[in-house]
């Protein structure tokens, strides 16, 4: 598998636009590193370290003490599968699903909503879309115990 068969290409996206929504828990982050397939960011911090935005359980995670520690990091297989969610990338491969410029994978039940990590959970959506739900469901929900119950309603 390619690396870059992983990432959104940054030229194309509207970076300031899906980080908008969240702006509660990035906006001391310096610069967006990278743009995931399925949706998450990899940013500079305020120190130079490299932190992980993961939109499918709403954390800010720091991986690397910077971006040569980062490139160390990336080899390391565990840390690799869990960041890029390479397992899914490869049931996608199989399934022929492509993503346009605009689009990255998201899950239909966030797993942060107790949705799981596979490939009948996940669709093709618009970046902004991604971003802007992920980010105001995180948020809501940032203060509540795990397992606590949610009722959604859409209208």
């Amino acid at each position: 598998m390619n690396f870059q068969e992983l990432l959104k290409d940054k030229s194309k996206i509207d970076l300031a636009d899906i980080c908008e929504a969240w702006q509660w828990l990035i906006a001391d982050q310096k610069e967006v590193i990278l743009v995931t397939i399925f949706g998450d960011l990899f940013l500079f911090g305020p120190s130079g370290e490299v932190n992980w935005l993961d939109t499918s359980t709403g954390k800010l995670t720091q991986v690397a003490n910077d971006i040569e520690d980062f490139k160390v990091q990336l080899q390391v297989a565990e840390n690799f599968d869990n960041w890029f969610l390479s397992w899914l990338h490869d049931d996608i491969e199989n399934s022929g699903i492509k993503l346009s410029d605009r689009e990255v994978f998201s899950f239909k039940i966030n797993p942060i909503l107790g949705g799981q990590y596979t490939f009948d959970n996940i669709e093709p959506v618009d970046i902004s879309v991604h971003f802007q739900l992920t980010g105001q469901i995180c948020e809501q929900i940032k203060d509540l115990p795990d397992g606590t119950k949610i009722n959604i309603t859409t209208e």
